[in-house]
């Protein structure tokens, strides 16, 4: 995938979490600090679970726009 691709899901996973965090009137820098490893991991984990399905969801529409 080139970059731009990849920028995309990026930016997509990047405004469901600030969304979801203003919503629940979350400061990321706090929530840093009061996070525990297991809680940063699991974050991660479904960050990267996001951003696979966004991967997938425009490939799917790529192939499907192409035929």
């Amino acid at each position: 995938m080139s970059d731009s691709s990849n920028q995309v899901p990026g930016k997509v996973v990047d405004l469901m979490v600030d969304s979801i965090f203003k919503k629940n009137g979350i400061k990321p820098d706090e929530l840093k600090k009061n996070l525990s490893d297991e809680q940063k991991q699991m974050l991660k984990d479904m960050v990267e679970d996001l951003k696979e399905q966004v991967d997938k969801f425009n490939n799917k529409n790529k192939n499907h726009t192409s035929e």
